[in-house]
């Protein structure tokens, strides 16, 4: 992770939440992994615990937006509701996977362990993930977001 080394507490609780191994199977099974490792990587602020789902560019954005937060001494704690995949189109190169997504945030202290300060919020998007077949495996290389309502 980029960034000056910062003295980050994070609850037992939430860094023994790991999500399940990572499925880079078909592109669907890699934006869901993706979602999940993210999500857990900016829970307890390391990017590197999420970079086998993504390409290396979308891995310099995830590491962004965590110093960005700790930045402001914030974790995100979020949690994925719902998620609903449109009908994929397959490129020579890539595949576009659109999706639709509900999800619950909340910013976290990095100072006293599991302290809300701000939160929750309810979040919808659709998205568009462009997935690419690297070595055998679906990694995620780039998200277009569209907020549906505001983010906070």
């Amino acid at each position: 992770m980029a960034g000056p080394a910062q003295d980050v507490h994070v609850t037992t609780q939430a860094f023994e939440a790991k999500p399940a191994p990572w499925n880079l199977t078909t592109p669907q099974n890699a934006v869901r992994s993706y979602l999940d490792w993210t999500s857990y990587a900016y829970r307890i602020a390391e990017s590197d615990v999420a970079t086998a789902t993504m390409g290396p560019d979308e891995g310099a954005r995830i590491d962004s937006y965590i110093q960005y937060n700790l930045e402001s001494s914030r974790l995100i704690d979020q949690t994925l509701n719902s998620l609903t995949f449109g009908k994929a189109s397959v490129g020579t190169t890539s595949t576009l996977v659109p999706a639709h997504e509900k999800w619950t945030y909340r910013y976290v202290s990095t100072k006293t362990a599991g302290k809300t300060l701000a939160g929750p919020f309810p979040a919808s998007y659709d998205t568009t993930y462009t997935v690419v077949k690297s070595g055998g495996k679906w990694l995620v290389y780039k998200v277009d977001v569209k907020a549906l309502g505001a983010v906070k």
